[in-house]
C-alpha cells in the first residue's frame, strides 16, 4: 500500500495538475502490495473452498444444508407474479455486463474528477479480487444448485459461492471513497444503508429465483465484504483522507505508518 504524503501523491498538495504526470505518479500500489494481495486471495481461496466442501461432501454440516434445502423450497412454492418481477430487478443490478459497465464508469468518473489512481483502483481491485476467488472455488467446489424450478438459466452450474451476490457486496466499496471524502455523518449513512440494501436484496433475488441455497448468498455477502477489506488495507487511504478514526480510517492511516 502506497499512501505516501510526499507532494507526488497529491496533485492538490504539488499543485501539479500536469496530465501527462498523474497517471505515474499516483499509482498506489508496489510489488510488495501486490505479493500481499496475492497471500490474501490464497488464504481466502482455501477458507471458501473449505467451506464449500463441508457443504457439499460431508455429513458436518448436515443441518445447514436442510435448511437450505427447505428454504429454498419455500422461496419456490411461495413465488408470485410481483415478487418475480422484483427478483428480476434485483438480480439484475449484478449482472456481469452490469457490473463491469457500472464500475469501469464510476472508475473513470473518478479518475477524471481527481487525477490519481486511488478512488478508482478502490473500485476495481476489490471486484477483480472477489471474482478470482469465486471462479476458483465455485470451479473446485461444484455444489449442485436447489432442486427447484429456476427461473433463469447459467452457463455455470456451480451454486456456492454466489457471485451475484459477491458483486454485489463489491458495491459497497464505494461506502470506503465515501468515508476517505466526508466525516458527515448523514452521508456515511447513507452510503451503508444502500449497501446493504443492495446485498441483500440481490441475496434474496438469487435464492428466490432458485440459482442459490441460503448459505451460498450469505458466503457471496461474506466473499464481498472480506474483499473489500482487505483491499482498502493493502491499498490504503489517501493523503487527504477524512480519517478520523473509523474501522476505515485507523486501518488506512496504521498501514500508512508502517509504510513511512
Amino acid at each position: 500500500m502506497t499512501t505516501d504524503t510526499s507532494p507526488t501523491r497529491s496533485l492538490d498538495e504539488s499543485g501539479a495538475g500536469d496530465d501527462e504526470s498523474w497517471w505515474a505518479t499516483t499509482w498506489p500500489l508496489e510489488k510488495a502490495d501486490w505479493l500481499r494481495l496475492v497471500v490474501g486471495l490464497v488464504s481466502v481461496v482455501a477458507v471458501f473452498v473449505a467451506v464449500g466442501e463441508l457443504l457439499t461432501n460431508w455429513s458436518v454440516l448436515d443441518g445447514i444444508v436442510r435448511t437450505d434445502t427447505d428454504l429454498a423450497q419455500r422461496l419456490a412454492d411461495g413465488r408470485t407474479d410481483t415478487q418475480t418481477d422484483l427478483a428480476h430487478w434485483s438480480a439484475f443490478i449484478a449482472n456481469t455486463p452490469v457490473k463491469i459497465g457500472a464500475s469501469v464508469i464510476i472508475a473513470g468518473f473518478f479518475l477524471w474528477k481527481f487525477r490519481r489512481w486511488h478512488e478508482a483502483v478502490m473500485i476495481g481491485l476489490p471486484l477483480i479480487f472477489e471474482a478470482i476467488v469465486y471462479i476458483v472455488t465455485s470451479h473446485i467446489v461444484r455444489r449442485p444448485r436447489p432442486e427447484v424450478e429456476r427461473l433463469l438459466e447459467s452457463p455455470v452450474d456451480a451454486s456456492f459461492p454466489s457471485g451475484h451476490v459477491a458483486a454485489a457486496t463489491v458495491y459497497a466499496a464505494l461506502v470506503v471513497i465515501v468515508f476517505w471524502h466526508t466525516r458527515a455523518i448523514w452521508a456515511r449513512t447513507l452510503a451503508v444503508i444502500v449497501a446493504v440494501v443492495v446485498s441483500v436484496a440481490v441475496a434474496w433475488a438469487r435464492a428466490y429465483q432458485g440459482m442459490h441455497f441460503l448459505s451460498d448468498v450469505i458466503a457471496g455477502m461474506v466473499l464481498g465484504v472480506i474483499s473489500i477489506v482487505i483491499c482498502a488495507r493493502i491499498l490504503g487511504s489517501p493523503p487527504d483522507a477524512a480519517t478520523d478514526g473509523t474501522v476505515i480510517g485507523v486501518a488506512s492511516t496504521e498501514s500508512s505508518e508502517a509504510r513511512s
